[in-house]
C-alpha cells in the first residue's frame, strides 16, 4: 500500500475514533472488510495493518497505543510520521528530478543527432574535394560507432542494470558500500545525510514520546530504517547504551559515520537527557534539519541549473562548430 493511501486511512480512521465510534464500527464504516475479517478472528488492529502492508514503523507505534490504551493518541501520531516521510521524499525527489531530467534530455538529444542529424552532413561532405577538419572526422566515426554499437551498448546497460539489481538483493557488503558512497557525494551526500538525520530523530521521538525504552528505539529504528548508514549508526549507539554510557556520550564515540556531527545538535540531546525532554529536543533536531535540507536543496538547484546550461551549451557549441566548420573553409576557397 502506498504511503498516500495509508495516510489517508489512518486520518480518517483517527477521526472516527476520535468521535467516539468503536473500532469496528470505525473499520465497517470506512468498509474495510478485510480489516473488518481480521478483527473479527481476533487479530489486533496492528497485526491487520501488517498484513495489508503498512509502514513497520507506524505498526509498532499503533502496537505501541493498543498496549498502553491510547490508541488514538498513536494514530495521531502515526498520521504525523507518514505526512513528514511524504513531504521529505517529495523535497528529496524536487531535488534530484531537474537534473535527471536535463541529463535525459540532453542524452536523448545526442542520440538523435548522432543517428540522423550527423550523417546527413556526412553524405554532404562527400562532395567536398578537400580533407575534412579532424574534430569533424572524430565527431563523423562516433556517429558510425554509435549506429553500428548503440543497440549493443544499451543491451550490455541494460544487462549490468539487472546484475546490479541481483547482487545489491543477495549482498548486504555491495548495499553497505553504495550506502557510503552516496553519503560521501558532494551536495547529493548532504542531502542524504539529512533526510537520513531528520529520519532517525524523528522515529527516535516519537517512539520515546510514547514510553518505549530508548535501547527497544533505536533497535527499531535500526530495524525499519533501510539504510546501512543509519542501521549502523544505531547499532553504535546501543553498544555504547548498553555499556552505561549516556545517549549523547554515545553518540560521541559513533564512528566518522555518524549521523549527528554538529556538536549543537549533541548539546541539545544532553540538554534533553538531563531535563527529560529528550523526545522534544529530537523533534527540534528534525525541525532544525529539515530547514537545512530546504537549504540544501535550494542550493543545490541554483547551482546544478547554470552548470547543466553550460554543458549542454558547451556540447552544443562543438558540435555545432563540427559540423559547419568545413561548409565555413569552403566558402573561404572559393
Amino acid at each position: 500500500m502506498k504511503e498516500n493511501a495509508q495516510l489517508h486511512l489512518i486520518r480518517q480512521l483517527h477521526s472516527l475514533l476520535r468521535s467516539g465510534l468503536s473500532l469496528l464500527d470505525a473499520i465497517q464504516l470506512m468498509g474495510l472488510s478485510n480489516i473488518q475479517k481480521s478483527l473479527a478472528n481476533g487479530n489486533s488492529l496492528s497485526y491487520s495493518f501488517s498484513k495489508i502492508g503498512f509502514h513497520p514503523f507506524c505498526v509498532n507505534l499503533i502496537q505501541t497505543g493498543e498496549a498502553t490504551g491510547d490508541l488514538v493518541d498513536s494514530l495521531s501520531q502515526a498520521a504525523i510520521y507518514l505526512d513528514k516521510q511524504i513531504k521529505l521524499q517529495k523535497k528529496i525527489k524536487k531535488a534530484l528530478s531537474y537534473p535527471c531530467i536535463v541529463l535525459g534530455v540532453s542524452v536523448l538529444v545526442l542520440i538523435a543527432m548522432f543517428q540522423w542529424v550527423i550523417p546527413s552532413f556526412e553524405s554532404m561532405f562527400a562532395n567536398f574535394q578537400a580533407e575534412l577538419p579532424w574534430s569533424t572526422r572524430l565527431l563523423i566515426n562516433a556517429s558510425h560507432w554509435v549506429q553500428n554499437y548503440f543497440l549493443y551498448l544499451a543491451m550490455a546497460i541494460l544487462c549490468l542494470m539487472v546484475s546490479f539489481k541481483l547482487i545489491w538483493k543477495k549482498h548486504s557488503q555491495t548495499q553497505q558500500a553504495v550506502d557510503l558512497l552516496l553519503l560521501k557525494l558532494p551536495i547529493f551526500g548532504q542531502i542524504r545525510k539529512s533526510s537520513l538525520l531528520i529520519q532517525w530523530s524523528r522515529n527516535i521521538s516519537l517512539l520515546t514520546s510514547r514510553g518505549v525504552p530508548i535501547l527497544e528505539a533505536l533497535k527499531q529504528t535500526a530495524l525499519h530504517s533501510n539504510d546501512w548508514i543509519s542501521f549502523k549508526f544505531c547499532a553504535q549507539i546501543n553498544v555504547s547504551l548498553a555499556q552505561g554510557w549516556s545517549l549523547s556520550e554515545s553518540i560521541g564515540q559513533a564512528s566518522e559515520q555518524s549521523l549527528l556531527t554538529h556538536k549543537e545538535q549533541i548539546q541539545l540531546i544532553k540538554v534533553g537527557e538531563a531535563s527529560g525532554d529528550l523526545p522534544q529536543m529530537l523533534a527540534n533536531i528534525a525541525n532544525q534539519e529539515e530547514d537545512h535540507l530546504d537549504h540544501l536543496i535550494d542550493q543545490l538547484a541554483q547551482s546544478i541549473e547554470p552548470c547543466l546550461m553550460l554543458i549542454m551549451g558547451l556540447i552544443i557549441g562543438c558540435l555545432v562548430i563540427s559540423l559547419y566548420l568545413p561548409i565555413f573553409e569552403m566558402g573561404q576557397i572559393l
